[in-house]
């Protein structure tokens, strides 16, 4: 009873503080773009039909896919039949590479044509302990497994890894939460984020629910950020260089409660759970208002159990302005919500190296109903300028672009 009252009081003040949570205005005369008030951006979208390379139409693609997306926009499906592909990174060759956990594998997929479609589909590293984030450096392929950290490197350039490296053993592994994201920053530095080991608890192992931080070299880690329960998106702003993470809440508190967050990193920043969740409220089961004053609050707010992966900024992307000074987030979509949500990909503008602007929908479609053909998981800005987005429920990833004019 206590439990459904703490609920019932959070929820109003939840929403009290998202509705007075303002954001700056960023309307433009972009073409596609409108605002319907000062911090609340419109995109116009359309529902367009994925189109689905000859070779792909069997499994779920057996029949015609419809996604909604930003008018003047259209969706290929790149590649698929690649299991529960995940991350993605971007080669100096610029192929794209992606992780498969499930069947501890690293992918590339070629496209030499420049057709917008993967030519082969080619294992460039098998036998790992559930590969998940990727970085390169150079030539190097830094591979984060659940429970250590891998260079990997082709020396001959025949897309597959002539040297496997362990750099660090210092990860927690496995878990309730055993994803590990993987980026590196400017200084050189590898930062790895750990989920937790349960839904709520407090763990016994500080590595955990936290973004820690290693050396290119590998060997030991430090903590980085702490309180984060599972931050599976990380993204460094291509011009402040700032760290930003996406961050998964905790269960079994209601339809909508806790929100999701997205989160700007800091050294030493303790951003709450288990104790605190949102605008430094108190857990019913940890939590308590003095604990909750040192910690962070999350910068922006989400649809509780969206479930947030992974996260790119698109500066790089060959789309108006309005849709390249973004930040882009999968929501892999709910479980455990009387009524689903999430299944889709959704985007926050920035502004100045900040949000400007409430999330709003970039592609929709996956959802249907209470039934779902997909699940978004990480976007990718491509070096052709594309954005890709992985799907590990549909096995696939896609390419959104423009419509070329004719």
């Amino acid at each position: 009873m206590l439990k459904i009252l703490h609920q019932t009081i959070i929820l109003v003040l939840s929403l009290t503080l998202l509705i007075t949570f303002s954001f700056s205005a960023t309307a433009k005369s972009d073409e596609g773009l409108s605002s319907s008030r000062p911090d609340k951006l419109k995109i116009n979208r359309n529902k367009v039909k994925l189109q689905i390379p000859e070779k792909f139409k069997e499994g779920p693609f057996k029949t015609e896919r419809w996604l909604t997306l930003p008018e003047g926009f259209e969706i290929t499906l790149f590649a698929a039949g690649l299991g529960k592909v995940r991350f993605m990174v971007v080669g100096d060759d610029g192929h794209i590479y992606a992780t498969v956990p499930k069947s501890g594998k690293v992918l590339v997929l070629p496209d030499k044509n420049r057709d917008g479609v993967a030519d082969e589909i080619f294992v460039f590293a098998s036998r790992l302990d559930r590969p998940h984030g990727l970085a390169f450096r150079g030539k190097d392929l830094f591979v984060a497994e659940t429970g250590r950290i891998l260079k990997l490197t082709d020396n001959n350039a025949d897309l597959k890894a002539d040297k496997i490296k362990v750099i660090s053993e210092d990860v927690p592994p496995g878990g309730g939460h055993w994803t590990r994201t993987l980026v590196i920053g400017d200084d050189d530095m590898l930062y790895l984020s750990a989920g937790s080991s349960c839904n709520i608890c407090i763990e016994k192992d500080i590595r955990r629910a936290a973004i820690l931080r290693y050396p290119l070299s590998g060997g030991k880690g430090e903590l980085y950020a702490k309180g984060l329960r599972n931050s599976v998106g990380l993204a460094f702003h291509p011009k402040t260089k700032e760290l930003w993470a996406s961050n998964n809440g905790r269960d079994r508190l209601g339809d909508d409660l806790p929100p999701e967050e997205l989160n700007r990193i800091i050294y030493g920043g303790d951003y709450g759970w288990p104790y605190c969740y949102g605008q430094k409220i108190p857990d019913p089961d940890f939590g308590n208002d003095k604990r909750c004053r040192s910690t962070i609050a999350p910068v922006v707010e989400m649809q509780a159990h969206s479930a947030p992966l992974g996260i790119n900024f698109g500066f790089g992307l060959d789309f108006p302005d309005y849709l390249k000074n973004m930040l882009y987030i999968a929501f892999h979509g709910s479980w455990n919500r009387s009524k689903p949500t999430g299944y889709k990909l959704i985007g926050i503008p920035f502004k100045n190296g900040f949000p400007a602007g409430p999330p709003v929908d970039i592609v929709t479609g996956w959802l249907q109903g209470r039934k779902k053909w997909g699940r978004p998981v990480a976007p990718l800005v491509g070096s052709d300028g594309a954005l890709y987005l992985s799907d590990d429920s549909a096995g696939a990833i896609y390419r959104i672009n423009p419509v070329k004019k004719k």
